[in-house]
């Protein structure tokens, strides 16, 4: 079964909807699964995957502003403020984006689909991320799965084309929830949390290693977070955390392991700007971008996921349980479904760095409550594994390509993978 792979995300970073895509695609059998990966840019994953003998394409999208001429006049603003005009202010937008912006690239989308003779289509940016390839698909009759990833403001195109996909994915319930408020009627939902490689994700270096490349002292309590410096990560808040926490722990360090989201440089400088005007330069190191994430995560005491918004997932979580380390993560979104407070990680609330500062406080302070917090997430963890996520959405293309009748030498391979007669 050729299944053709779009990921549209921007900004020159691998985030975690590539990344679970790549994890994906790593666990099919391409004995029965044929992939084909669709990027929007360049990635630095392309050469990975062309060395594993996956076919890559780069689909250059023109894009409409997202900013307007009126959008900072005053008139403009109090009229936005009453709730009719600011609906019909949304679906003209939504019109517009479809006709001037979607339409034309699912039109060119549609012939690369034709070039590729795709059996089946699975888009990971949700409805509204991946519209285009939506309805590129519809054009050329292709089955269409949608991966949601996150928490879209969906609009009436959105709604309009949902019963039309073969099927939705989410990635957690509250995802799931969040569409199914917002009218989205696919034909089925499916729930399936990304997975991990437990084998794959492991440290190749002792963590005091680690700490002596980064200048760190082998005792000294370290703290990190993992994720693209952009401002609903919450990088700010660790750091608010810090310059209270450093009066109880004046050694410990911070680390932040992220490169910059291309919208995310004025949120950079705000965090370069936080730590010189609290004296944090001894106490907070920035590595930028880095290949060796369960390594940095080894030289941590404790992990932070810090999102002040809902985070769809947060797969930085089930990295830190990967490697045994203890969790500190927000109360918002998807988090909760998989991370139960006091047995494999604790749950701050989002955007508090009080309440955050008072939690590392106690992790760093209490090793029996580290211990405890690392040997729960050790045992939770194994239900994220990659080869129970492929098992899940490999289950979902098979009953998609029984339900189309795809091709009738791709069902024979597949009955001949479950040692089923022909």
């Amino acid at each position: 079964m050729r299944i053709l792979f779009l990921e549209a995300s921007s900004g020159q970073v691998v985030g975690g909807s590539l990344t679970g895509m790549l994890h994906l695609i790593g666990g099919l059998d391409q004995s029965v699964y044929e992939p084909i990966v669709i990027l929007y840019e360049e990635k630095p994953v392309i050469n990975a995957l062309k060395m594993q003998g996956i076919r890559v394409r780069v689909f250059s999208k023109r894009r409409l502003p997202k900013e307007n001429a009126l959008q900072d006049h005053p008139s403009y603003i109090k009229a936005k403020s009453y709730s009719l005009v600011a609906r019909i202010a949304r679906n003209l937008r939504a019109a517009f984006t479809f006709v001037f912006e979607t339409l034309p690239a699912a039109l060119r989308l549609s012939r690369l689909f034709k070039e590729e003779r795709a059996d089946m289509v699975h888009v990971c940016n949700g409805f509204r991320g991946n519209m285009d390839a939506i309805v590129a698909a519809r054009i050329c009759g292709i089955p269409c799965l949608v991966h949601s990833k996150g928490f879209d403001k969906h609009s009436f195109v959105e709604r309009l084309f949902a019963p039309g996909v073969a099927a939705s994915v989410c990635m957690t319930r509250a995802i799931e929830d969040h569409c199914r408020s917002q009218g989205i009627s696919p034909p089925e939902y499916n729930v399936v949390y990304d997975g991990l490689d437990l084998q794959e994700f492991k440290p190749s270096r002792h963590r005091n290693d680690v700490r002596e490349e980064l200048g760190i002292d082998p005792a000294a309590p370290v703290v990190g977070v993992v994720g693209n410096i952009q401002e609903w990560k919450g990088q700010l808040v660790l750091l608010q955390a810090m310059a209270a926490l450093r009066r109880k722990h004046p050694d410990a360090i911070a680390l932040i392991v992220g490169g910059v989201h291309r919208s995310g440089m004025a949120y950079a400088e705000k965090l370069q700007r936080f730590i010189r005007d609290n004296h944090l330069e001894g106490s907070v190191i920035m590595t930028g971008a880095r290949d060796d994430v369960s390594d940095l995560m080894s030289a941590m005491d404790v992990v932070a996921h810090t999102s002040v918004r809902r985070e769809p997932f947060g797969r930085v979580i089930i990295e830190g349980m990967a490697v045994g380390r203890p969790v500190v993560a927000t109360r918002a979104g998807g988090v909760p479904e998989f991370v139960h407070d006091g047995e494999d990680g604790l749950l701050v609330n989002a955007g508090d760095a009080r309440e955050l500062a008072e939690v590392l406080d106690r992790l760093f302070t209490d090793g029996r409550l580290r211990e405890s917090l690392s040997a729960g997430a050790l045992r939770a963890v194994r239900e994220f594994s990659v080869e129970h996520h492929v098992a899940e959405m490999t289950a979902i293309y098979d009953r998609i390509a029984k339900r189309f009748g795809i091709r009738d030498h791709t069902l024979r391979k597949l009955d001949e993978a479950v040692g089923t007669p022909a």
